[in-house]
């Protein structure tokens, strides 16, 4: 496993203004920014800025501390994958007026999203992320202080069998512009276990 180097980053729909050290990756968003496909709300984005590390390394996990300040609904930022405009990934945190956020995740295969959220009972815009690959599946976890994670969700990603475009996005659906911020990362060995038992 190689150490997460930020000079092998590529940008999807490279923001206009951004920042790169070793310890902070920050994304600044454009507004009527977003990734979103084939429901039946007739939206069609994909036009949101990421950055990805590409592997193909097919047993990994990546954990970052994920934080951004906006008043504006619909934001939002977080983990990311994206192999093509119709086979992605993105989870975060949705800013949401109502003093609750809402801790989502999409995956599009084939060109069409679906969408996994629950509500937080308070509002906070920072979280911790741990993304886990085996092959062509991914476990998504989140965590409020990077020690304990809880499980957002196990998916299958199409057109994943190899290569892997995987790391962070942030977007401004509405007339909105806020910093994504993204530290803490670590790249390692998988810490998704193999499923051992017979049947359960």
């Amino acid at each position: 496993m190689k150490k997460f180097d930020t000079s092998e980053l590529i940008w999807i729909n490279p923001p206009e203004h951004s920042s790169i050290t070793d310890q902070e990756i920050v994304i600044n968003t454009s507004p009527d920014t977003d990734f979103w496909r084939g429901t039946y709300y007739g939206l069609e984005y994909d036009n949101a800025p990421g950055i990805v590390l590409a592997s193909d390394e097919r047993f990994w996990t990546i954990k970052a501390k994920v934080a951004f300040n906006s008043k504006v609904h619909f934001d939002q930022c977080g983990l990311f994958i994206y192999q093509d405009e119709n086979h992605w990934m993105k989870s975060g945190i949705e800013y949401q007026s109502n003093c609750y956020q809402q801790l989502f995740s999409v995956v599009t295969n084939n060109g069409f999203s679906d969408w996994s959220m629950t509500n937080l009972d308070r509002v906070t815009q920072t979280m911790y992320y741990r993304l886990s690959r085996r092959g062509s599946d991914f476990l998504l976890e989140n965590s409020a202080d990077g020690l304990h994670f809880s499980m957002m969700r196990m998916f299958h990603m199409f057109h994943a069998q190899d290569c892997v475009r995987f790391g962070f996005f942030a977007s401004s659906p509405g007339d909105s512009s806020f910093a994504a911020r993204f530290s803490e990362i670590e790249w390692t060995e998988c810490l998704w276990k193999e499923h051992g038992a017979s049947r359960f």
